[in-house]
């Protein structure tokens, strides 16, 4: 037999044949650092009690069937192991994401406003109508979003309000309406968050995050009923595109209050992601309090089998929450206090992944490491730097002497232009350095940044990671720092899986490993790369149990499976 037999009279509750089954076992050595003994891809596997039981040949895994047995044919097609996005603001986007229109895979603007009028013409007056993120004007041959007076055209009764990453929000009339913008709001409000034309009226555009968190203040605020639904909806539709666990990354705007929905998405059975949770202070000025609350009563990594408490993150002190293009002019006291906070945490066991995008944040936490580092090891907590674009080379060695990991996501696909602008072309072709981390055995994974900043389509990012491109065609990562397309799936399944403490649990599709799964639409391992963002999944298993199924899947034996979602 090619794969390791499961114990003797075990029976399968499902068996595939006929597939082309990537297990990423070489990322799991044998005894002894001796090659594994499972094949890196094989036609056959097994799935007893929601764990892998067997993988092998057909005739393999064929041996563990029984009367009750579900035996389903793949058809050749490709299967990987549920991918795992290291940060994506799932929590967040789950409050509204019934409410929202996605543009992620939209060809052109005038496509996009044509979902805009079929969202009017379907749903109540007066209802907003939103995009929030994930797209970018680039991505269209128009080369721009919406204008007031094109939303005007397709949505003249609903307030509309679409939004490009963290840059602007635009809003129509009867959004300006609705949110109140008038002169003297904006005026109240601070003039530079607003949009004038030349002859000083407003447009209808706020500008950059802080205009956009004045829109979002807002919005009509969802029913405690409709933010569980609609959290749920975004698992199901995350599993859509191969994702079966993520890192919720809190993020700004994210406090002790938003996380009800997800528990109670949990509690009903309804969450099909398996989801780990970082928490933070909820403002500038109570990182202290709050930290020193969750360190008495929060118990990390502690939940459920899909709603687990992992850390502390992505904000640590929010005087370092940096963007791009804005300096930060870290003082003294920014040190002293993220050393303070960091010995707390490590103090407390807390695993933490901090966020940072610019060199001066990101050197400012390597020195508090490692100053921390020399009174509590941090290499058992898994501590990691999300996002991580401007580490140097020369900090990989310090990196990794003090245990920390790096999060990185494919951010540059989308901001690609503007890291240039700050940085400039030479520094960008490494940023970060991937090559060197792997090399020096620091602990990479791989993820989005969805919803607001970024697509939460993986197979965009997965195609970033092999081709250095942006949304706008521009290849701007040297051909050495680019990953092959085995390494950049391991980062975004056995490498998350290590941020989660679960790398001996998901990410693998080895015996006694959770049954998640995801069957693509084509292979991912040999399709034209320029296909990659085209992919979904066909079937995706989360612990043996379909949660989501289509094409030749949806009628299928598993469409009438009692446990699967589209049962429901």
């Amino acid at each position: 037999m090619s794969g390791p037999r499961a114990e003797t009279g075990h029976t399968a509750d499902l068996i595939l044949v006929n597939g082309e089954i990537t297990t990423t076992a070489e990322a799991t050595p044998g005894a002894g650092g001796a090659p594994a003994a499972v094949p890196d891809r094989v036609s056959g596997l097994a799935v007893r009690a929601g764990r892998v039981l067997a993988v092998g040949s057909d005739v393999d895994v064929r041996r563990y069937a029984g009367a009750a047995t579900r035996v389903v044919d793949l058809g050749g097609r490709c299967v990987i192991p549920g991918l795992v996005d290291n940060h994506i603001h799932f929590v967040r986007a789950g409050l509204t994401w019934n409410a929202e229109l996605r543009w992620e895979r939209c060809p052109s603007l005038a496509a996009g406003l044509d979902t805009i009028a079929e969202a009017a013409r379907s749903g109540p007056r007066d209802e907003w109508v939103l995009v929030i993120g994930g797209w970018n004007e680039r991505q269209f041959p128009e080369g721009r979003g919406p204008t007031r007076a094109e939303l005007d055209r397709v949505a003249p009764e609903h307030p509309v309000l679409v939004q490009m990453m963290y840059d602007w929000a635009q809003v129509n009339t009867a959004g300006m309406r609705a949110a109140g913008i008038t002169v003297e709001e904006a005026h109240r409000a601070g003039a530079h968050l607003f949009e004038w034309d030349g002859d000083g009226r407003l447009t209808g555009r706020v500008l950059g995050m802080p205009g956009c968190k004045w829109l979002y203040a807002r919005l009509p605020e969802q029913t405690p009923e409709q933010q569980v639904a609609s959290t749920a909806r975004l698992s199901r539709d995350l599993n859509r595109f191969a994702v079966t666990a993520l890192i919720d990354g809190g993020g700004v705007n994210t406090g002790p209050d938003v996380y009800d929905a997800v528990y109670e998405a949990d509690r009903r059975g309804e969450l099909t992601v398996r989801t780990f949770l970082t928490v933070h202070a909820s403002a500038r000025g109570r990182e202290r309090e709050e930290i020193a609350g969750y360190l008495r009563y929060g118990r990390r990594r502690h939940g459920s089998e899909t709603l687990r408490l992992l850390g502390f993150g992505e904000v640590v002190l929010y005087g370092l929450h940096d963007r791009v293009h804005t300096r930060v002019d870290v003082t003294d006291a920014d040190r002293a206090e993220l050393t303070e906070l960091f010995t707390a945490l490590a103090t407390g066991g807390w695993p933490v992944q901090m966020h940072a995008h610019r060199p001066e944040v990101i050197e400012t936490i390597i020195a508090a490491c490692e100053t921390v580092n020399a009174r509590v090891p941090l290499a058992p907590l898994r501590w990691g730097i999300v996002h991580g674009e401007m580490i140097d080379a020369g900090q990989v060695g310090r990196i990794r002497a003090v245990g920390l990991g790096v999060l990185t996501q494919s951010l540059l696909r989308f901001l690609g232009d503007q890291m240039i602008s700050a940085f400039g072309a030479d520094r960008v072709r490494s940023a970060p350095p991937l090559r060197a981390l792997l090399d020096a055995g620091v602990p990479v994974s791989a993820g989005t940044d969805a919803m607001r900043g970024a697509s939460y389509d993986p197979f965009t990012s997965l195609h970033f990671y092999l081709t250095g491109q942006t949304i706008g065609g521009d290849r701007i990562v040297a051909p050495e720092n680019l990953l092959n397309r085995t390494e950049a799936l391991r980062l975004y399944t056995r490498g998350s899986a290590w941020n989660c403490f679960a790398e001996h649990e998901i990410g693998a599709l080895l015996p006694g490993f959770r049954a998640d799964l995801a069957v693509l639409s084509d292979d991912y391992l040999t399709v034209d790369v320029d296909r990659i963002p085209t992919l979904e999944s066909e079937l995706t298993l989360l612990g043996g149990r379909p949660v989501h199924l289509s094409g030749d899947f949806a009628a299928g034996p598993l469409a009438a499976d009692p446990t699967s979602e589209e049962s429901r």
